[in-house]
């Protein structure tokens, strides 16, 4: 196979009305620091084919990234002017699973932060949406190629999120150059169908039931009547929207084409597609946006995920609406009747009710059990007991008054216990110690400075309560010896 360097090749033969149909194709089977890929500069082997064909050829074997962000940059310069685009890539490629790259001979190691050296394949597809249902992207790459780029790229091509009217076909490099060479410039054929009969190649993105790129009639080399393109170009859109008016219109505009028996057939289908009947039925309620959101906020009620409420009418609501359907004995169109959205809205609202009615009877079980907690502890009395209620119910019915016991100051005026207190002789290094204790067992003595205050005859008296000590708010011989033994933060 022939091995070209960077040409531009533009056609003298070119059909006025296709002056300025362009294709890029860029093949690397030799790479700097990477593996060869056989058979990768195959689609040079087009040029001749689509230069017949009325296209503005520019091809690169093994070429730079300069050398090829160059060929694209011109396309991307002139594609708004043209009918017709063709991309075709074949070599190696690298994806993070959502973005995808062509990689050019001179990379090395490719990173996702740093794809300098490698074309954007979402960037080529932007460039081809230019010309919706005319636009082709060509993928050679290793279908079975697995390998690593590091830890967060692989080898191949991710998740392609394809513009509406970009037709993407991938398979073995191999592979790939014949869909060029015996479809795209083949008179009257089918590329759709080339692929579907394939089983070697696939299809991503605008994939209608007929894409013919070169016109009926039109020998390779030789000029076709500029009505026949232009019809070709018309029965494309028509098929990219899909509806009953622009197959019209595209009879209206071309009576005599050769497609106007397959845009009948599409016309007839469309208006016996009881999908299609409720889809028109639903967009002749005209629903607003605060409708479509209750209508989601009600099935969401329901038990049936849309997915947001956000008034937009996705895949999730769809699925939901779907679903719903299912259940309730309705056709699975995934949308909706007038009546259909009525008994929706009465059976939310039939759920809104027994969710009250739910939420009621659990709010008063659970003050049943709030009372008869409190029967077993703080109704008893005793800091145990209201420590106990709080800690099941901190914001309970009787949370309040369990609290206002706890913060009880404890009678100070004890004698026996103040008496029992001071016969121990505490000094201030051990009072601060007996604070810093408390503190960090979590009593909040207050400040820690050797003087029992206030706060430090409550921490006292919660420490003794809690266990099962006098609770006196002064220090025994009990409370000390249990005191220093106890571990912070047990």
């Amino acid at each position: 196979m022939r091995q070209l360097s960077l040409i531009a090749v533009l056609s003298a033969l070119a059909m006025p009305v296709v002056a300025d149909d362009a294709a890029v194709l860029l093949g690397v089977d030799r790479y700097d620091a990477l593996r060869r890929v056989s058979d990768a500069t195959d689609i040079l082997a087009a040029t001749d084919a689509l230069q017949d064909a009325g296209y503005n050829i520019s091809s690169l074997s093994n070429g730079s990234a300069r050398d090829m962000n160059r060929l694209l940059a011109d396309l991307a310069d002139t594609a708004s002017s043209g009918d017709r685009l063709i991309v075709a890539l074949a070599g190696r490629f690298a994806t993070d699973g959502t973005r995808s790259w062509f990689l050019a001979k001179d990379t090395e190691a490719p990173a996702p932060f740093a794809m300098n050296n490698a074309i954007s394949i979402d960037t080529v597809m932007q460039v081809l949406a230019t010309s919706p249902g005319q636009a082709i992207l060509v993928l050679g790459y290793g279908q079975s190629s697995f390998g690593s780029f590091g830890r967060y790229l692989r080898e191949g091509v991710g998740n392609l999120d394809v513009p509406q009217g970009v037709t993407v076909i991938y398979g073995e490099p191999d592979d790939v150059d014949n869909v060029l060479t015996d479809a795209i410039a083949e008179p009257g054929q089918n590329v759709i169908g080339f692929v579907r009969d394939s089983r070697r190649l696939n299809t991503l993105g605008f994939r209608p039931e007929s894409l013919v790129m070169q016109p009926t009639g039109s020998a390779r080399g030789v000029v076709a009547p500029a009505v026949v393109d232009l019809s070709l170009t018309a029965w494309n859109n028509a098929q990219l929207g899909n509806t009953i008016a622009g197959y019209r219109d595209f009879l209206s505009a071309y009576p005599r084409s050769p497609f106007s028996q397959e845009a009948l057939r599409r016309i007839s289908e469309l208006e016996l597609d009881p999908v299609r009947v409720v889809q028109l039925s639903e967009e002749a309620l005209n629903l607003t946006r605060n409708e479509r959101r209750t209508i989601q906020q009600n099935l969401t009620l329901l038990d049936y995920n849309t997915r947001g409420v956000d008034g937009i009418f996705g895949p999730g609501t769809r699925g939901a609406i779907r679903n719903w359907q299912q259940s309730n004995g309705f056709a699975q169109t995934s949308y909706l009747t007038a009546p259909q959205i009525n008994r929706i809205d009465g059976q939310a609202s039939r759920r809104a009710a027994e969710l009250a009615v739910e939420e009621e009877r659990a709010r008063e079980e659970a003050l049943r059990l709030d009372r008869e907690y409190w029967e077993e502890t703080g109704a008893r009395g005793g800091q145990a007991g209201y420590r106990a209620y709080l800690d099941r119910y901190p914001e309970g019915i009787f949370a309040q008054e369990a609290q206002s016991k706890l913060t009880v100051p404890v009678e100070v005026d004890s004698r026996a216990a103040r008496e029992a207190e001071e016969a121990l002789n505490i000094n201030p290094v051990l009072r601060r110690l007996i604070e810093s204790r408390l503190a960090g067992l979590g009593y909040e003595p207050g400040d820690i400075d050797g003087r029992f205050d206030r706060n430090s005859r409550r921490a006292i008296a919660a420490y003794q309560a809690q266990r099962n000590l006098s609770s006196t708010g002064y220090i025994d011989q009990p409370t000390l010896a249990r005191l220093l033994a106890d571990t912070i933060g047990r």
